[in-house]
């Protein structure tokens, strides 16, 4: 019946995790989560990687569990795998209750995997990438070992206020935007805006336009190749990432296909 993987990301991330799995699984697609999809046959196995945003699941990938259709595979292998820098919350539960309650779907397996921290917004980021993504690179060959062999796992719900925060960044996340700032760096080669995985952006007057429904996936800042997008007067000294294995043409490629 072949298999099929469901993806989120802004910085290449867990599209990195998703292809390492999909390689591992005969058949399997890989579809982003950042458009409307409806599944039209049956799969044996079905898997959602995405990162984790403010201690839950970006209002992308909410939005993406409640309107896809999943009725031709109620008898399917479902699994996720939240991608993480700081703390994981509620992100894994908040899968599975969305399953459970919007598609009567149970999710049968739920794993975390600490990747490269990347939110440049609050933090400036590590020296240590190479030592963080050969670490994280082991711990996901033994996810997939059991993603492989169709293992089950409990998923435990955590304090409350990690899912508090989640909603309140939820609501407000659309116009977050408004504090992204372009510099006259910006040589208007429209990186920003193929990258932009729920498209934001829009090329005007050759500078980057958004559109107030962001997603904070910060991929624009992370990807300008002159570090002429910035948060506010935060980020202009800060380090960039993105995932060394995952360049813009292919993300974008991905997002878009």
């Amino acid at each position: 019946m072949g298999n099929i993987v469901f993806y989120f990301s802004g910085t290449g991330n867990s599209l990195k995790a998703a292809k390492s799995l999909a390689k591992e699984l005969d058949n399997c697609e890989i579809i982003s989560m950042a458009k409307s999809y409806n599944l039209t046959k049956e799969y044996d196995s079905i898997g959602f990687v995405y990162p984790v945003y403010f201690w839950g699941l970006p209002k992308r990938v909410v939005e993406f569990i409640e309107n896809i259709n999943l009725d031709k595979n109620n008898n399917s292998y479902y699994y996720s795998i939240a991608t993480y820098g700081g703390l994981v919350g509620n992100a894994v539960y908040q899968l599975y209750e969305l399953l459970f309650n919007r598609h009567n779907i149970k999710l049968n397996y739920g794993r975390t995997l600490r990747m490269f921290a990347n939110y440049v917004v609050v933090y400036n980021m590590s020296e240590k990438m190479e030592k963080i993504t050969a670490s994280s690179d082991k711990k996901l060959v033994s996810i997939i070992d059991s993603i492989k062999m169709k293992k089950s796992n409990k998923i435990n719900k955590l304090a409350k206020i990690f899912s508090s925060i989640n909603r309140d960044f939820a609501g407000k996340v659309s116009n977050m935007d408004k504090d992204f700032t372009v510099n006259n760096n910006c040589i208007s080669c429209g990186i920003c805006e193929k990258v932009c995985p729920v498209k934001n952006i829009e090329i005007v007057d050759q500078k980057p336009q958004y559109k107030h429904h962001c997603e904070q996936c910060v991929a624009c800042i992370q990807f300008c190749p002159q570090k002429a997008i910035n948060y506010g007067n935060v980020t202009q000294n800060r380090r960039r990432y993105t995932n060394p294995e995952i360049n813009y043409n292919e993300l974008s490629g991905y997002n878009n296909k």
